[in-house]
């Protein structure tokens, strides 16, 4: 399917229209124009012509919510497209709001040829993942990062064209195709999985190949009912949930902080709060953020509960696993997904078909090797499930499915804890969502092996363990572990991927890492050789060479500017921190009429618009402390230098500011 795909992207501006295409698989690339100087409307159109007879896969960057839309709007409408009704259609989409832009969305059997849309296969569409083509370019180093040179909506001269135009596009299709190739895996995944799922799965994110996999399982008549034409999901609505009919009448504590935690749980009633449920019936109970308060200290630590999970952890500690002592973790396997299924737990409306498939689904899992895409849809299904049961928009909703899953996990985890500190001068280093990690004397195995069989058999939970020669803890969500064979386990602030398989590692950091801003890898490189590996941080920043390590980004909005020095930089800067550069800053407009007095909060709409423009200060309309509106300044890396390097080849190592790096290290280390 993808031997002949094209990748493209098109560039509108008031007076000139282009699209470049380069092939996926070889290397050849055409661009057409439509402009006030040339008109390429009928060669382009036999293009679309063919990659419509042959269902030719065309590859781009959020093409779904821009630019297909646009070409769509050509390939339909060929005798009535100018330059101007181009520009008029993108105007649309991008000044539309929310409802206007979902209708600008083109289904896909109205499609005349296939779209792949890397923007959304990686779920940056999530607003708490979004990535630009810029940010990606920065994380997949390439050698330069480009924004657009000419500003958007102007009327372009002919040496404009040639010169910024056709060359950006040329660009950001070249990065898009670096894109598309590294994320060949996941499109070849998606191209099975198109004999066996409906819809548009080759743009898919993950977890939504995971939520229709399963629902096809369920079939629709369980999962959706109508209203005439429409097609609803089932969901159970609840105005309340009592914590008591949701905890496992198992779960009992000797420990009296866990006592009065659980204690405090069996009294407690979650409802909707203010909102009115009557008025309105599918008024959301809120489960997020709602013990934030809830804690117990035992064994050492602070256990925090939440909706999401628990979490407790030593801070800034390094544990060894030297002389008699060992470090030993114990994770639950695939926690959520195993208590829903042995304590045959479903979202009301699904009943025992739910816990059915889910449990079939769980077994077939477990058959296929991890690393292949059958375990890793499977997977995407089982978890997927529990995250959508408090989607307010999925057929899994059930809100009280989603806390007694929640709720009973880390109950029985603190069990476990509660078993595991029966051991003579056990340490309990952490505990998080799945599982926990316990430093003990190796004499005591014995006994935690047994109690660990007792827990599994009591909950018919399954734990997988690792063994530990080395940890260093900055906190539960922020650590390094090294196992006994010597493999290196980084978490939060000390994840980087590898420099020998630099993409792989991105791609494969548990979700997906292109999201991320991957500045100044060069800090947590020689955070984790001077704690592993005993290097001197100032030795490794002398013998490490990798510039793009030492490279950071900075990404200021429309509307705002960014500046080194007095010079105007792009909006999307890569840079370092510099011996002989210039301070950096972003300056944003003010929030008001620049050199007036700023207004005070109890000033109506009306009396702003009133106020006399006369200079003076008057206390019934502005602050009382007379500031007045100013263009907003923020420095970055205030204190220090910077110098850009948008071509990596403005990069320059002996330049670099070794002070700052180090002291970005140093606050990475533990000792």
């Amino acid at each position: 399917m993808l031997e002949n795909a094209v990748v493209y992207d098109i560039e509108t501006f008031p007076n000139v229209f282009t699209l470049e295409a380069q092939s996926l698989n070889r290397d050849d690339c055409f661009v057409w124009e439509i402009s006030d100087r040339r008109n390429d409307i009928k060669n382009l159109l036999e293009w679309f012509n063919m990659l419509h007879q042959n269902q030719t896969p065309m590859i781009g960057y959020n093409n779904l919510g821009f630019d297909y839309p646009v070409i769509h709007m050509i390939f339909m409408n060929p005798g009535d497209v100018t330059f101007q009704t181009i520009y008029q259609k993108a105007m649309s989409i991008i000044n539309g709001n929310k409802n206007q832009r979902f209708g600008d969305i083109i289904w896909q059997s109205d499609r005349f040829a296939p779209q792949i849309d890397l923007y959304k296969i990686h779920h940056f569409d999530n607003r708490a993942k979004t990535q630009s083509l810029k940010g990606l370019e920065f994380n997949m180093r390439s050698e330069t990062v480009i924004d657009m040179p000419v500003e958007i909506g102007t009327d372009l001269t002919s040496e404009q064209i040639d010169n910024y135009l056709i060359p950006y596009g040329h660009h950001d299709v070249s990065e898009t195709k670096k894109f598309a190739q590294i994320t060949l895996p996941n499109i070849n995944f998606r191209t099975k999985l198109t004999s066996q799922l409906s819809g548009d799965v080759l743009n898919f994110n993950d977890t939504k190949i995971g939520k229709q996999l399963l629902q096809q399982r369920l079939g629709d008549e369980l999962c959706f009912t109508r209203e005439g034409r429409q097609k609803l999901p089932r969901q159970t609505i609840r105005h309340s949930i009592s914590l008591p009919s949701v905890i496992f009448p198992y779960i009992k504590f000797e420990h009296p902080e866990f006592q009065r935690v659980l204690n405090w749980l069996n009294k407690q009633t979650l409802t909707a709060g203010e909102i009115d449920t009557l008025a309105n019936p599918n008024a959301k109970i809120q489960t997020k953020g709602v013990f934030t308060d809830l804690k117990a200290n035992v064994g050492g630590i602070e256990f925090g509960f939440g909706t999401g999970g628990i979490h407790g952890s030593v801070n800034n500690m390094k544990f060894e696993a030297s002389g008699d002592m060992v470090i030993v973790d114990a994770d639950v396997t695939s926690l959520y997904p195993s208590i829903a299924i042995v304590n045959n737990l479903s979202p009301e409306h699904l009943g025992d078909p739910f816990v059915k498939e889910y449990a079939k689904l769980k077994a077939e899992r477990l058959s296929h090797e991890k690393g292949t895409p059958e375990n890793a849809s499977l997977k995407l299904a089982l978890n997927g499930a529990y995250g959508d049961s408090n989607n307010i928009y999925s057929f899994l909703y059930d809100p009280k499915f989603t806390m007694a899953i929640t709720i009973n996990g880390q109950l029985l985890l603190c069990m476990l804890a509660e078993w595991l500190l029966d051991i003579p001068e056990i340490e309990l280093i952490q505990i998080n969502t799945d599982g926990l990690t316990v430093r003990m004397d190796k004499k005591h195995r014995p006994q935690y092996d047994a109690i660990c069989q007792r827990w599994e058999k009591f909950t018919l939970l399954d734990l997988e363990f690792a063994n530990y020669s080395n940890m260093w803890v900055r906190d539960v969500n922020n650590y390094i572990a090294q196992s006994i064979g010597g493999k290196i386990k980084l978490k939060g602030a000390y994840w980087h991927p590898s420099i020998t398989n630099y993409e792989h590692d991105i791609s494969n950091a548990g979700p997906s890492a292109w999201h991320k801003n991957l500045s100044a890898m060069v800090t947590q490189r020689a955070a984790v050789a001077a704690m592993v590996h005993n290097v001197p941080p100032e030795q490794f920043l002398t013998i490490h060479r990798d510039p793009f390590d030492y490279m950071l980004r900075y990404k200021c909005p429309r509307g705002s500017s960014l500046f080194i020095g007095d010079r105007k930089v792009q909006n999307m800067t890569r840079y370092y921190i510099a011996e002989n550069g210039s301070p950096m800053k972003k300056i944003s407009p003010s929030l008001g009429p620049v050199g007036e007095f700023k207004r005070n909060r109890t000033c109506t709409q009306a009396e702003w618009d009133a106020r006399p423009v006369n200079g003076q200060h008057d206390e019934r309309i502005h602050t009382k402390n007379k500031s007045k509106y100013v263009e907003r300044v923020l420095g970055i890396n205030i204190g220090y230098n910077v110098a850009e390097c948008n071509v990596a080849g403005d990069f320059d190592f002996s330049n670099i500011n070794r002070e700052w790096y180090l002291a970005e290290i140093q606050k990475l280390i533990i000792t």
